[in-house]
């Protein structure tokens, strides 16, 4: 599950046992992880067939049809809409039913939206940025409060002219108590997952620093600047570095492709999706979030209460989360060669490491729990 999913199904189970609540969802559908977990939970949901996470002109006029009848099936007193996608067909549903509905008084639900992130913000096209910010825009009128998951996403919605400043809050994003696996165990956990000649360093290098990320395979995650981080690195050092990615998405092929290319596949791997891949955060040495845009990262938000260092991109909320020096080390997004130098100075410092990490645990863990 991406941070969206995540954070419906943990509000939904909050909530589940005061208000009457029903899940949405579109693409991974009945086989995807937030539907088995929803079932786990004992919440109800349904599936809306043709919402998708790409613009398609015709799933998206389908998927409109199939939420406006959703809405009169279920009648609810509140809409929550958690995607920009959902944002702008949620919003227009829900007008649609007002203006046209032969029983107005029975569909007036407030609206809320969760911007996770804003999708104007993320490496897209020209004319994809122009559509989803003036889309935002436009539908914003119908929606009664937007919730930025950050502060930084608050005031780029408030730059952008995106909605007034009384209907923009900031709440931010929560974890729950994580029960971690010892690092031994951790890393046999992690290393079952991987080819036997991962495990094998030649004598003349020390001991491998593995470095660890986790998140879908989007263009977003930035994962092709730590892959060429991890070659620069790993170029005439004495340092063995092994990069693990766990997740999955369309960018595989990519990153495959950009692995061959750069020489890496005995330094880099790729293990897929992992249940409860927090768990073993543990095993890594350094954590390295590369993202092109954030909202307010969850993975990051579970490496500090794992008591990693972490070296992440100064995008979006992830300031709030990491202060410079103090809960780990920013560095410009898109730039390999700043991340790589940031990765080796920490491996050369491993009381620096320690004191980032134990930085990083305390202040998640004072800031960022779920019952705030």
């Amino acid at each position: 599950m991406g941070g969206a999913q995540k954070y419906v199904l943990d509000l939904a189970s909050g909530l589940k046992n005061d208000f009457k609540v029903i899940v949405g969802f579109g693409e991974q559908g009945e086989a995807g992880e937030l539907a088995n977990q929803l079932k786990q939970a004992d919440i109800p949901y349904t599936v809306i067939p043709h919402l998708k996470r790409q613009i398609s002109p015709v799933n998206d006029l389908l998927a409109l049809r199939e939420i406006i009848k959703l809405i009169k099936k279920e009648k609810p007193n509140l809409i929550h809409l958690n995607s920009s996608k959902i944002s702008i067909l949620g919003s227009l549903a829900a007008l649609i039913l007002k203006i046209f509905s032969p029983h107005p008084q029975k569909l007036k639900p407030k609206i809320i939206y969760t911007a996770h992130g804003w999708v104007f913000n993320e490496p897209l096209t020209k004319w994809k940025k122009i559509f989803y910010k003036y889309a935002e825009k436009l539908t914003a009128g119908a929606k009664n409060k937007i919730i930025c998951v950050s502060e930084a996403d608050r005031q780029i919605a408030l730059k952008a002219r995106i909605a007034p400043a009384e209907k923009l809050i900031t709440i931010k994003n929560g974890i729950q108590p994580i029960q971690f696996l010892s690092r031994n165990q951790a890393r046999k956990k992690l290393f079952s997952l991987l080819p036997a000649k991962a495990l094998k360093t030649p004598t003349s290098l020390t001991s491998p620093i593995l470095l660890g990320s986790i998140g879908n395979l989007y263009p977003t995650k930035g994962f092709a600047y730590f892959i060429k981080a991890v070659k620069i690195l790993n170029q005439g050092s004495a340092q063995k570095y092994i990069a693990i990615i766990i997740g999955e998405g369309q960018e595989r092929r990519n990153l495959e492709a950009l692995i061959t290319k750069l020489n890496l596949t005995d330094s880099i791997f790729l293990p897929g999706r992992l249940a409860n891949a927090s768990q073993i955060l543990k095993a890594f040495d350094i954590y390295i979030s590369s993202s092109l845009k954030e909202g307010l990262s969850y993975t990051i938000m579970e490496a500090m209460l794992a008591d990693l260092p972490i070296v992440a991109t100064r995008v979006g909320g992830t300031p709030e989360l990491i202060k410079d020096n103090i809960t780990g080390r920013l560095v410009k997004p898109g730039n390999p060669t700043q991340l790589a130098k940031t990765i080796a100075a920490l491996t050369g410092d491993r009381e620096k490491r320690k004191k980032l990490g134990a930085s990083a645990q305390n202040f998640a863990a004072s800031n960022f729990t779920l019952s705030q």
